[in-house]
């Protein structure tokens, strides 16, 4: 009795626009917008016991601790996991076979599960240290005049007190985040509050930080790592007034922020701000939305903008602002650092590293070692081989549950599946002709890794993926080694290219960029180019110059190409004119309408009749195409069908979504309206 509702009338209003936007029920809005304590769900989470415990620290001493219990690789995976994080949670019905799992583990007295019952003192923090930013006594840097110039017509806008959307546009490291500081304090000092969206806040542990550093307590930080009661804390601390600004990823757009005068998006463009299942709302749209309601100045911050926002500039609804040097004084003369391109047609890599390193590279880590700097190795993909293959017959071993092929795991000597997590042990001969023949192909950070070891025997290096660093303690703890220059050789996922500064870094390589650009995606070659720009960005961030090397089979790509020179606005207009050409977005508006469900035939018939009903209602201006399986037809057991449509008219195409959304669905077979999807997979 006496407290206040959980959801103002602004999210209420924001809530109602995204379900009318999206083709959402209200109520699933409600509940995505509403923290998970809100909610009144318990977070679950599963522990090893005392006797789980000493099973395990038991089997790592070398005894055979196993031996007298009937525990299949599935157990003993999960047993190893909870070692490592110490507890998983278990949010939903999980299904049969984990059920089954967890089940037996619980009766044998190894796992117990139970609620969340840390406080704050058992809550993961974001050091301030954590990437070598300021600490609170740390004085605000002077602006560099093209800092100065922006902040200056954002704080005009924000006198204002009318909606003014932005695009700040700063090449990687020109001091963005100073000039969101900067807006935000004078937002804060006329008594108006502040959302700052970032991608993906455990990788972005410096941010954090610094919003700690300059606002102290004024700053609520939300994300999925906080336990229930702490997010539910940070959230009443909001909605009470007690804090005026929050800072997290993308659910965070829904935070009771009161007289919400200014709204930042922090690398805008990246693809982690759509929700891809439940409510499928894009963080950075909803921003731009709940900005526009509130009256407030909206900022949306990156090197490489969408392409989206890029069209919003030139259509003059967004205002560009430019940050074209780096705020390091160190750095500021000198332009980004150069980019070679090696055509691995011509100089193929040296065989000694197993087909992964060029000699070109290789003699440029060994010189930036000798120099007593650091050197960034960048692959998109995790894992030691990507594929295990029968070199008798040729069978490709594949997830049972998932139409992909399984990566091998050196480290852990299984195979995983990277999409549902299934994993498997590596078989000794293959199942289908039976010869002892399999082997894998591919590379993943893991055998990078691997080789830079065993090239570079004095070097100190290190691996960050999902697999090294799942928790955010050892990312933090990586972060740190980097920062301090105990680590001479970073290899790493995209994990290494957000939002992290090293000064000592000067060499950053970039391995097997083809791979992403050849994906059956027609964002495929904007989000390579980005993902490029950004690690790129890495090299030369201190007083000495960096250095970039791109090993390709595919020079003449522009994503390639415009990267040479770092050549954001050439990509661009390339890129919109072949979108233009094909009726992509931003010069159309597009909905899928994915079926899934267990069995394939009722999941296709569900299609079928969904295109048809869209054939049906969709006037001359709306394109339907499909049926079709989707790109990956299986998904963690489940098939996997999809129907498009796209139109100039975005009305038009809801309501031809809506129709197909009156499919006759049967039991376990599920539709769901994508609108404006990121990914085609």
């Amino acid at each position: 009795m006496g407290e206040s509702p959980a959801v103002d009338e602004e999210i209420l209003e924001l809530c109602r626009w995204a379900a009318g936007y999206y083709l959402a029920p209200l109520g699933e809005v409600l509940r995505a917008a509403l923290p998970q304590s809100e909610r009144a769900e318990a977070t679950r989470r599963i522990r090893l016991t005392d006797a789980g415990r000493l099973l395990m620290a038991r089997e790592a001493a070398g005894e055979y601790a196993f031996g007298s219990l009937a525990l299949d690789e599935g157990d003993r995976s999960l047993l190893g996991r909870l070692v490592k994080a110490r507890s998983l949670s278990a949010r939903g019905r999980p299904e049969p076979e984990a059920a089954a799992r967890i089940a037996r583990l619980i009766a044998a007295g190894l796992i117990e599960i139970g609620d969340e019952v840390r406080g704050r003192r058992g809550t993961r923090k974001i050091p301030a240290a954590a990437a070598g930013e300021a600490s609170p006594t740390d004085e605000p840097p002077t602006l560099n005049d093209h800092q100065a110039a922006a902040l200056v017509e954002l704080e005009g806008a924000l006198v204002g007190g009318v909606y003014a959307p932005f695009v700040l546009q700063g090449i990687t490291g020109s001091g963005k985040t100073e000039v969101y500081l900067r807006l935000i304090a004078e937002a804060r000092r006329r008594g108006r509050g502040a959302l700052v969206l970032v991608p993906e806040i455990a990788l972005t542990p410096q941010l954090a930080a610094r919003f700690r550093a300059r606002f102290g307590d004024d700053v609520a930080v939300l994300h999925s790592a906080l336990p229930p009661g702490e997010r539910r804390a940070a959230w009443r601390r909001l909605r009470g007034g007690e804090v005026g600004i929050a800072l997290g990823a993308r659910s965070a757009v829904f935070a009771p922020v009161r007289a919400l005068g200014v709204v930042v998006v922090d690398e805008e463009h990246d693809g982690s701000f759509k929700q891809e299942d439940g409510v499928r709302y894009h963080g950075r749209d909803l921003a731009l939305v709940r900005a526009q309601k509130a009256g407030a100045v909206a900022v949306l911050g990156s090197a490489t903008p969408s392409l989206e926002s890029h069209r919003n500039v030139q259509l003059g609804r967004f205002r560009r602002l430019a940050l074209p040097v780096r705020a390091n004084p160190a750095a500021a003369a000198r332009p980004l650092p150069p980019v070679e391109i090696l055509d691995l047609r011509r100089h193929p890599p040296d065989p000694r590293t197993a087909g992964l390193l060029s000699p070109v590279l290789l003699e440029a880590i060994a010189g930036t070692l000798a120099a007593e700097e650091q050197v960034i190795l960048f692959l998109n993909r995790r894992g030691f081989a990507t594929l295990m293959l029968c070199r008798a017959c040729g069978h490709v071993l594949r997830c049972a549950h998932c139409t992909v092929s399984m990566t091998y795991h050196r480290g852990r000597d299984r195979l995983v599946c990277h999409y549902c997590a299934h994993t498997e042990a590596v078989p000794g001969q293959c199942p289908e002709c039976r010869q002892p023949a399999v082997e894998g192909l591919g590379i993943g950070t893991e055998q990078v890794e691997s080789v830079v070891r065993a090239q570079f025997p004095g070097a100190r290096v290190a691996r960050i993926d999902r697999d090294t660093a799942d928790s955010g303690g050892e990312l933090e703890r990586l972060l740190r080694q980097v920062h301090d220059r105990e680590i001479d050789v970073l290899v790493g996922t995209q994990m290494v290219t957000k939002g992290h500064d090293f000064a000592g870094v000067t060499l950053v390589g970039v391995l097997q960029p083809d791979q992403g650009i050849h994906l059956p995606d027609f964002r495929a070659a904007e989000r390579t180019f980005q993902l490029l720009e950004q690690v790129a960005g890495r090299a030369g961030r201190g007083e000495r110059p960096g250095r970039v090397i791109v090993q390709t089979y595919c020079p003449e790509h522009p994503a390639i190409t415009s990267l040479r020179t770092h050549d954001y606005e050439g990509f661009v207009a390339g890129e919109l004119l072949r979108r233009q050409e094909a009726h992509y977005p931003p010069f159309s508006r597009m909905i899928a309408v994915r079926v899934d469900g267990p069995d394939e035939s009722q999941v296709r018939a569900a299609a079928v009749e969904a295109a048809a009903r869209a054939r049906a209602a969709a006037a001359a201006t709306v394109r339907v195409l499909g049926p079709a399986e989707a790109p990956l037809a299986r998904l963690r057991g489940w098939a996997r069908w999809q129907v498009w449509l796209s139109g100039t008219d975005r009305h038009r195409v809801a309501a031809v979504a809506r129709a197909a959304g009156e499919t006759t669905l049967p039991r376990h077979v599920r539709l769901a309206i994508d609108v404006d999807p990121q990914s085609v997979l």
